[in-house]
């Protein structure tokens, strides 16, 4: 085994997500998620202008390194951090994991974000599982590696479509849904491509704010009885419910959860007005 690099990166919790990708896209060997932001592992051999270059592109993105570090197995050191998770009623492991129950789902991390690590995947899978009934469908809009569309599958769902812009995520969804065996539709682009008169039992968004607020109006018309939001911070929750109200959407539950220094919060949402 060589040294490896390791680059401090300072980082705002909203740019996490697209930090991590950029950082898998230019071949770290794994990352460290710490309070101010990530420690990304590099190999002696990679160039630092490539990482050095991803401050430039986001504001509050500050990077330290890269630090020699002495030999390690860093693959082993990251996977030996990673643990199965049981979200709700169903278990999430990683295919190096001894299965722990059933029913499972099994997600690697990639570059797709959802493998159960993050607060928000963990709160909106733990709505949708709840709210699930047998042969209902699902919308998932932003499904990233798939796994909330593929918990409902293996949970009951009838039919679960999967939409994403990125087109790793999109191939990374199928992957996923033939490692488990189950028949998951995607496809890459936005609701432009559904019929605007296409609804679904459950819909649910797992995205930053910033990508949710065009689509709620279209979002919730495709709701035919449940929407499910994740990915936002606790104090966007009043930016949250101005947009589901306006689109005729009422709460019926939240949920909050810490991590990283962040708390988030994830909506359960209804067709129709408040209860009184």
């Amino acid at each position: 085994m060589s040294e490896t690099f390791c680059y401090r990166i300072q980082a705002p919790e909203a740019d996490r997500e697209w930090l991590i990708a950029e950082l898998y896209s230019l071949g770290t060997l794994g990352l460290e998620e710490i309070d101010t932001g990530l420690l990304a592992y590099f190999p002696p051999n990679s160039p630092s202008e490539p990482v050095r270059a991803l401050q430039t592109a986001r504001p509050g993105i500050v990077i330290r390194g890269p630090e020699r570090i002495p030999p390690a197995d860093w693959g082993q050191e990251w996977r030996r951090g990673l643990r199965p998770r049981r979200v709700g009623r169903i278990w999430i492991r990683p295919s190096w994991c001894e299965s722990q129950g059933t029913p499972e789902l099994t997600i690697d991390p990639q570059q797709a974000f959802g493998s159960g690590e993050h607060a928000s995947t963990r709160m909106a899978l733990d709505f949708l599982l709840a709210d699930l009934a047998p042969g209902d469908s699902l919308l998932d809009f932003g499904t990233g590696s798939g796994i909330l569309a593929l918990g409902a599958l293996r949970c009951g769902a009838r039919r679960a479509l999967g939409c994403d812009r990125e087109l790793v995520a999109c191939v990374e969804a199928r992957e996923n849904a033939t490692r488990n065996g189950l028949r998951l539709s995607v496809f890459c682009g936005t609701l432009a491509a559904l019929r605007s008169d296409e609804t679904f039992d459950i819909v649910v968004a797992n995205l930053l704010l910033s990508e949710l607020i065009p689509w709620v109006p279209r979002l919730a018309r495709h709701t035919e009885r449940t929407f499910i939001v994740a990915g936002a911070l606790a104090r966007e929750r009043s930016s949250v419910l101005e947009l589901t109200r306006a689109a005729n959407l009422s709460l019926r539950a939240e949920s909050r959860e810490s991590q990283g220094g962040e708390v988030w919060w994830s909506g359960r949402f209804a067709q129709g007005s408040e209860r009184q």
